[in-house]
C-alpha cells in the first residue's frame, strides 16, 4: 500500500510540474463484478460516480488523479450451474477508490474524436456482506474459511483496503472550446480473491462452529439452504469452495465530461472551402 501512495504522489507532483493544462470532470455511469459467484452481470449491474482532477503534457499523453463510489455484488442464484446454485453464497459490497492514471490519447485531443487508452494503479476499500434471515452480515470478521482460528494460523483475515491495476480504453468527442464528453470502459484487476469473500476452501462445519462460531459455519456453506435440508454438511476441511487461481476483478464503465480550465481544448476545424470562379 505504501508503494502505491509514492507512485500516485509521484504521478500527480510530476504531472503539476510538467503539464501545460489541467481539467477537472465528472463522471457517471455502472459497474459489475468478475469472481466466483453469480455469473450473470446484467443483474450485478450498480450504479458507479466518479470525480477526477487531470493534467495535460501534450495534445497525447495527459494524467488524472480520480476518485470514485460504486457497488459490487454477486449470487450464485443467478448462475446456470447447477453446482453453482446449490452452492448458494451471495455477497454486496461498496466500493470506494482512489485512482491514478496515464492516458494516451491515440490521435491527438485537438481533434474531433478521438480514442484513446489508460493504465495506472488504484487504491479501494471494500467489505463483503451477506442477507441472512432478512440481515445483513458482514462477513470478513467470522472468517468463513477459518481466516483468524488457531487451527489455521496459515489463514489470515483478508485486508479490506487493497489495491488493483487499471486499465482500460474510451473516446473523447469535444462538445464545445472548454467542455470534452467522453465514454471509456474500465477493467480493476485486485490484488485480492476475497472481493467476495470466497478463496478456495471449505472449513468442516463443525471444526468451524468451534474454531470461529456457529455463525462463520452456517455462512460458509449455504448449501442445506437450497436443498432445504434440515442438518448441516458434513464437508471434508480443504474440499473447493471456489477458485483461487484468478484474482477477482470489477469492471465501471462511464459517461464523463471535462472541462478544462485554461480557456479551452485546441480543436482543429475544418478550412472553408472556396468555390471555383468561371
Amino acid at each position: 500500500m505504501n508503494r502505491f501512495v509514492v507512485i500516485v504522489i509521484f504521478i500527480y507532483t510530476t504531472s503539476v510540474v510538467c503539464a501545460q493544462k489541467s481539467e477537472f470532470g465528472l463522471g457517471f455511469g455502472v459497474c459489475t463484478y468478475y469472481g466466483d459467484l453469480g455469473r450473470d452481470n446484467i443483474k450485478n449491474l450498480h450504479p458507479a460516480f466518479q470525480a477526477f482532477y487531470g493534467f495535460q503534457f501534450n495534445k497525447y499523453l495527459n494524467t488524472r488523479l480520480s476518485i470514485g463510489q460504486s457497488h459490487v455484488s454477486g449470487n450464485d442464484s443467478y448462475s446456470n450451474d447447477i453446482s453453482q446454485k446449490e452452492r448458494n453464497l451471495s455477497f454486496s459490497s461498496k466500493i470506494s477508490e482512489l485512482s491514478g492514471v496515464l492516458e494516451l490519447n491515440i490521435i491527438g485531443i485537438d481533434n474531433r474524436v478521438n480514442p484513446y487508452f489508460y493504465g495506472g494503479l488504484n487504491l479501494f476499500h471494500f467489505n463483503p456482506k451477506t442477507l441472512f434471515e432478512g440481515e445483513w452480515i458482514y462477513l470478513r470478521d467470522l472468517g468463513t474459511e477459518g481466516q483468524g482460528s488457531v487451527q489455521h494460523l496459515d489463514k489470515l483475515k483478508y485486508k479490506l483496503i487493497e489495491t488493483s491495476i487499471v486499465f482500460g480504453a474510451g473516446i473523447k468527442i469535444p462538445v464545445s472550446k472548454t467542455l470534452i464528453v467522453s465514454l471509456e470502459l474500465g477493467w480493476r484487476r485486485t490484488n485480492t480473491d476475497y472481493l467476495d469473500d470466497v478463496g478456495g476452501e471449505y472449513i468442516n462445519y463443525s471444526e468451524l462452529t468451534r474454531s470461529n462460531g456457529k455463525m462463520a459455519a452456517i455462512l460458509s456453506d449455504r448449501t442445506p439452504e437450497y436443498l432445504s435440508l434440515d442438518h448441516n454438511l458434513d464437508r471434508a476441511t480443504g474440499s473447493q469452495r471456489g477458485g483461487n487461481k484468478v484474482r477477482d476483478y470489477y469492471v465501471m464503465s462511464f459517461i464523463n465530461m471535462t472541462y478544462d480550465i485554461h480557456g479551452g481544448y485546441p480543436v482543429k476545424t475544418r478550412k472553408n472551402v472556396k468555390c471555383p470562379k468561371f
